[in-house]
């Protein structure tokens, strides 16, 4: 049985959203039924007839609208931060399954939204062994502590793993999704994550692509980037650029720079 912990937060449709599309839509319907009585009431008297007739019809269609659009932006999973894991709740089908920290294999960082700048404001990430993947975005309460919080999580988690792994002489595997900008196809489609990925293979001695590029770590002297900038370029003593890939398109891309780092400050004797 898994122990889920004790439970330290609930992230379900932002409050925010939520009222704001309610409260909204329910003005412009009672404008436009108060508008529909007075014409009842007093049609028959009324100046301006067809204005307020198109204005009560506009004010009930912008409200209907506004209910539709509030039922588009609620979020089909919601979660439940607990000590030990993630409990992702489905609003479609009900159906609850509880992610400990440990099984979090994947994650990808990228920005939703024209206004958003350099603000990395949504989060997928999958278990180990799925191919389903969890959406976290900005409609959803306090979603930035959430992404925080997993990304820290993994790091925790998955970090001393993957030192030990190299140094038993084996790979790390990170993917690379290709036409990472495009954030608002990632958010829709899961699809995408998985026809245009590339692999990315780091051992204790060696980091290779699926498209021929090697690059040996004893080389790699510097690294610079991160989620503040859109490029991760790993240098050598000359400041050469060895290896770039962009971090919102990169897998697990605080790990791989956390892996990075630890490389360069020890770097990593491999075992027989």
């Amino acid at each position: 049985m898994i122990n889920e912990g004790r439970l330290l937060s609930q992230h379900g449709f932002a409050k925010a959203n939520s009222w704001i599309t309610l409260v909204l839509s329910g003005i412009l319907l009672i404008g436009g039924a108060v508008q529909i009585a007075y014409l009842l009431a007093f049609g028959h008297t009324a100046t301006g007839l067809h204005s307020v007739v198109v204005s009560a019809l506009l004010s009930i269609a912008l409200g209907i609208v506004l209910i539709m659009l509030r039922k588009l932006i609620r979020p089909n999973q919601i979660y439940q931060l607990h000590e030990n894991g993630i409990l992702v709740i489905s609003q479609t089908d009900r159906k609850n399954r509880f992610i400990p920290f440990e099984r979090i294999m994947d994650i990808y960082r990228f920005r939703t939204g024209k206004y958003t700048r350099r603000i990395l404001n949504t989060m997928i990430f999958r278990e180990e062994n799925s191919k389903t993947w969890h959406k976290i975005t900005p409609n959803i309460a306090h979603s930035e502590r959430l992404i925080e919080v997993i990304k820290n999580e993994q790091l925790m988690f998955r970090g001393p793993w993957a030192l030990n792994t190299l140094a038993q002489g084996g790979d790390i595997l990170f993917t690379r999704v290709l036409n990472d900008r495009c954030g608002l196809k990632r958010f829709i489609s899961s699809n995408l994550m998985t026809t245009h990925e590339k692999r990315i293979r780091l051992s204790a001695l060696m980091l290779t692509t699926d498209e021929g590029k090697t690059v040996p770590v004893e080389d790699i002297q510097f690294i610079s980037g991160g989620s503040n900038s859109p490029l991760i370029r790993l240098l050598d003593k000359h400041g050469r650029i060895l290896f770039s890939v962009p971090y919102t398109s990169l897998s697990s891309a605080d790990l791989f720079i956390a892996l990075i780092e630890h490389m360069i400050q020890n770097r990593i004797p491999v075992r027989n």
